[in-house]
């Protein structure tokens, strides 16, 4: 009888540990990640007047501009999250969205470059497209992701020197 209390304590402990450490450690440093997220993005109300936006890839030869959606090799949701959560991020020292402690310019640049290198590769080997540029925009959309308003590239991967562009500067 005795050890029977005695687990169900040593249970509890090591459940409550589970718990309250990794979220003392966001409460602390301030990052989030599932679980021990509280999911903002979900935490608002949406309607007809909610301002949508979408990450933008497209393809660029000369003058010509190919919508790379059909090219992402997964779906758009996924591909997108990815991109925006792995890839592209925050540059802030200490993110809720991010697992990076630290961020420097040429950390986002080295990631950047990475992803638009591979990126770049895959579309040639699985769908043998090629182009001088991806560009890279933020564009603003409906509830259905039909384009309202198309708005200036953020940067562009430019396939000659292998690299990424950012076409602002980050002022924070």
């Amino acid at each position: 009888m005795r050890n029977k209390l005695f687990e169900k304590k040593a249970y509890f402990k090591i459940v409550t540990a589970l718990i309250l450490v990794p979220n003392i450690f966001v409460a602390i440093l301030g990052i989030e990640s599932f679980p021990y997220t509280c999911a903002p993005m979900f935490g608002h109300y949406i309607d007809d007047n909610t301002d949508l936006y979408l990450f933008k890839f497209e393809g660029v030869t000369d003058s010509t501009q190919v919508d790379l959606t059909r090219y992402y090799g997964k779906s758009e949701d996924l591909f997108i999250r990815h991109f925006f959560s792995k890839v592209y991020g925050s540059t802030h020292a200490i993110s809720p969205f991010d697992s990076k402690l630290s961020e420097s310019k040429s950390d986002f640049q080295d990631r950047m470059d990475a992803f638009f290198n591979y990126y770049s590769g895959f579309i040639l080997s699985e769908y043998n497209l090629s182009f001088n540029q991806i560009s890279l925009s933020v564009k603003s959309v409906d509830q259905n992701r039909n384009i309202i308003k198309y708005f200036k590239p953020i940067g562009y991967f430019d396939y000659s020197d292998k690299k990424y562009h950012a076409l602002y500067e980050n002022r924070n």
